[in-house]
């Protein structure tokens, strides 16, 4: 797929993600996902592989860091 066809697709509704190499189709896993629909719904045309592959935390990006 393209990245072209790839982003008109998620502005039409489509719920992709990317890992790796590969485009995955979430709409009816994220029911499913031990983190919650929250986490996939987030992350809906992104690339997700740093969270899949657990280099990544989400709850870094809710506040500024201390120091």
């Amino acid at each position: 797929m393209k990245r072209k066809d790839f982003f008109q697709q998620i502005k039409f509704g489509a719920q992709y993600v990317i890992l790796d190499d590969l485009v995955i189709d979430v709409k009816d896993f994220q029911f499913q996902h031990p983190g919650g629909k929250f986490v996939i719904q987030q992350n809906i045309g992104r690339d997700i592989s740093k969270f899949f592959y657990g280099g990544y935390s989400m709850e870094d990006n809710l506040g500024p860091k201390p120091g």
